[in-house]
């Protein structure tokens, strides 16, 4: 029986995550890099079950843009539409480890940083935040896709 348990705490913990069917998740913020204001640098996952999220816009169920002309409104819709893709796939906002987010004006990212702190409020996802010329429709100020790493 001894020499059972001792062979058993010789299993890599990798191992162990990917036949439980648990995602095992560290996120690294290296000492040689900036320190990072609400994401994380680095994520290293083994085990679980990869969800490719496509990408989220301000856009009720029926369709209909939400928050016309408000920055800040907008992403908190993003965030709702991230969050019901996810209760979809059987994830949550806490299974997401990485994210990239497209904006028409960057200069809002303190009003992107105070909404997504509500909703990653530990443990933040590796992040691209980027602007760019245009999204599908002229109305549309944010779009983000995500990748989240579930339990099996």
């Amino acid at each position: 029986m001894k020499l059972l348990l001792l062979a058993v705490g010789l299993i890599p913990l990798s191992m162990f995550a990917q036949q439980s069917g648990k995602a095992n998740i560290q996120r690294v913020n290296p000492p040689g890099l900036s320190p990072p204001k609400g994401y994380t640098h680095a994520v290293v996952v083994s085990g679980g079950r990869t969800v490719y999220v496509a990408g989220q816009v301000p856009l009720d169920k029926e369709g209909k843009l939400v928050g016309a002309g408000d920055f800040g409104v907008q992403v908190r819709q993003t965030f709702e539409n991230l969050k019901s893709a996810l209760a979809a796939a059987d994830a949550t906002l806490a299974d997401v480890v990485k994210v990239t987010v497209l904006v028409t004006d960057a200069s809002q990212i303190d009003k992107f940083r105070q909404v997504r702190n509500e909703y990653f409020k530990t443990d933040p996802p590796a992040s691209t935040f980027a602007e760019v010329k245009a999204l599908f429709r002229s109305d549309v100020m944010i779009e983000m896709d995500a990748i989240a790493v579930a339990h099996q």
